[in-house]
């Protein structure tokens, strides 16, 4: 027999020397050879836990090493075949320490091979085309996370802070399913506004909890500073992928009977007055209950602290036009209105829809300061009589202060037929009406969807904005009307944002933009929040951009208008996937970035 030198290697000389004779070949190695024993330890892992059969797998150093650094982290684990059908991109993911957890996220998944094989050959492609017989246990399957936090336990709950441990090597990586955790570790209150359930790759994350969702709430207390309404709020998709949907249904949210809000320099709290400018008469319906909703959808929805039911405050505004009548779907009270043209003497944009040069409309201005300063009444009429007038004309142009051209221009603008049908119609001026459209409490809607003309529509709504814009930020208080404005928390949902509040280089444009960004500066302070719903955000102005701090970002497929909302590039790449209801939320004063689905059912009527 020829004995091995490698196996010899594990034998003591003198055993050696008098063990290996002849004729011992039927002898067994345990006969020949003394092994030193080896002993199968059955000490627990410091940081085990008793739900390792959830485990996704373990914290490896064979691949990479182990290392954390305040500029990131490089930690790698290996995931168990029957668990890798479990695991996306973007899973949450607890290593626990012992006391404390790392809380973490899956940012990146690798297959390696198990055993040396080059597979990138014709005859190995060909023979596993026609019979794959590869199995998991074949591969290597490693997921890289990327820590968010470190949990830790504070009095009775749970606080987090910066990654500052390594998780020791051979650690299980285990599925969150624990509530608390999930939502310290992503910083999600625990209660506020409703916008959906947690989810990862459209999947909602389940947690052993009842029910075992993952609500997400916007802060809307005074704990750690002014209710995020007033910091402003964007909802942006493509057309069809469910803004209307989404938005009555967070909106229905702020009109609950407990939301209640500070008023400025009073120990008053009120309810909220919703004025919604609607394009396509839909948020009327927020009238009447969802009658699709059955008894185990109202269950999941109180459980969870989410308002339903139409608000019976409800009411629908509508302008009074020349030619035009609202026959839409609102079953709210209706109240007619007309726009007075006094309105114009301190808003001259109003005029903007009409389309004016900047020459002209810097002469418009004339002509108005000067016809305001005029006895009598200033309607429409009378002001277009006046700037008809030969006589006018030629004190304008011989002076030097209009120049002809820009004259004759400006005449023909403001005869346009849309400016005449909107204008002091026989109904109640909207500024006397201030009083009965904002109200605690009070839906007030303005459908412009009958309204054939898109120059009578945008005046219409440009009129709205000015008016809460003005008295909101005005410190004089003339009537009940505009102290009523003053006076009560405001949110404002504008459908369309970016048809009003676009980057342009016209005066009036610029003025507008201007006064807007004005008053959501003072939002916090005013109690004035802004829901601006579009499609288009890449053209909103900067610098009301820039104060809006809840994003809301269904799918999009227009590259300028993903570059515009400036979200991290792992996000950025999932928002032309998004599914309907499947949302990215980037509010950065009330929680870590994150992907959420919104309710299957409206809490409100939907067509």
């Amino acid at each position: 027999m020829k004995i091995d030198k490698d196996i010899l290697a594990y034998v003591s000389s003198e055993k050696r020397e008098s063990s290996i004779v002849e004729g011992t070949e039927g002898t067994t190695i345990g006969e020949r050879f003394s092994f030193e024993e080896y002993m199968v330890t059955t000490e627990k892992h410091p940081y085990a836990e008793d739900n390792t059969e959830e485990a996704f797998g373990i914290i490896t150093t064979g691949i990479e090493p182990l290392e954390i650094t305040e500029s990131g982290a490089t930690i790698t684990g290996y995931i168990n075949t029957e668990r890798r059908k479990d695991v996306r991109l973007g899973t949450y993911v607890i290593v626990p320490y012992g006391e404390e957890d790392l809380f973490a996220r899956i940012w990146k998944m690798q297959y390696k091979q198990e055993f040396v094989v080059d597979d990138a050959t014709e005859i190995h492609s060909r023979r596993m085309l026609r019979s794959n017989t590869t199995d998991e246990v074949d591969y290597k399957f490693l997921a890289y996370l990327d820590p968010i936090c470190i949990l830790y336990p504070r009095g009775k709950g749970l606080a987090r802070r910066m990654s500052d441990r390594i998780p020791r090597p051979n650690t299980s990586i285990l599925p969150v399913k624990d509530k608390t955790k999930i939502q310290t570790g992503l910083n999600i209150p625990g209660e506020g506004i409703f916008l959906g359930h947690l989810s990862v790759g459209g999947e909602v994350v389940k947690t052993h909890a009842v029910p075992p969702t993952v609500p997400y709430y916007l802060r809307n207390d005074y704990s750690i500073g002014d209710p995020l309404v007033f910091r402003h709020m964007l909802v942006c998709g493509s057309t069809g992928t469910g803004k209307t949907f989404l938005t009555k249904n967070i909106l229905r949210q702020f009109m609950a009977e407990e939301n209640r809000y500070n008023v400025r320099g009073t120990s008053a709290r009120k309810n909220p007055c919703l004025v919604v400018l609607d394009p396509q008469d839909e948020y009327s319906q927020m009238l009447e209950d969802n009658p699709e909703l059955t008894a185990h959808d109202e269950f999941s929805f109180r459980s969870e602290k989410i308002d339903l039911g139409g608000c019976v405050n409800t009411r629908t505004f509508v302008a009074k036009v020349d030619g035009q009548s609202y026959n839409g779907r609102s079953r709210a009270q209706q109240m007619e209105f007309t726009i007075p043209f006094e309105m114009v003497r301190n808003n001259s944009w109003l005029m903007a829809p009409v389309g004016m040069t900047d020459l002209q409309y810097q002469g418009v201005e004339l002509l108005l300061d000067d016809f305001f300063k005029k006895a009598g009444d200033h309607t429409y009429d009378r002001f277009l009589e006046h700037i008809s007038d030969d006589l006018t004309r030629d004190n304008y142009v011989q002076s030097g202060k209009v120049h002809e051209a820009s004259y004759d221009g400006i005449v023909r603008r403001v005869r346009d037929r849309s400016l005449s049908r909107v204008f002091d119609q026989p109904a109640r001026p909207i500024d006397q009406m201030l009083e009965e459209i904002i109200r605690p409490g009070q839906v007030s809607v303005f459908p412009t969807e009958y309204i054939s003309n898109s120059r009578i529509r945008d005046l219409i709504t440009l009129t709205l904005m000015t008016i809460i814009v003005d008295n909101k930020l005005s410190t004089k208080l003339n009537t009940p009307g505009e102290t009523a404005v003053k006076e009560t928390p405001i949110i404002l949902a504008l459908d369309e944002a970016h048809r009003y509040l676009a980057s342009t280089s016209g005066e009036h444009s610029r003025r507008i933009v201007s006064k807007f960004a004005e008053a959501a500066r003072q939002g916090r302070k005013e109690a004035l929040g802004l829901c601006l719903i579009t499609q288009d955000p890449q053209d909103i102005d900067d610098t009301v951009f820039k104060q809006v701090n809840t994003r809301i970002i269904l799918n999009l497929t227009n590259d300028a208008a993903i570059g515009a909302l400036k979200v991290k590039k792992e996000y950025e790449k999932r928002i032309p996937y998004l599914k309907k209801g499947q949302m990215i939320v980037h509010s950065p004063d009330n929680s870590d970035m994150v992907e959420i689905m919104g309710l299957q059912s409206c809490v409100v009527k939907h067509i």
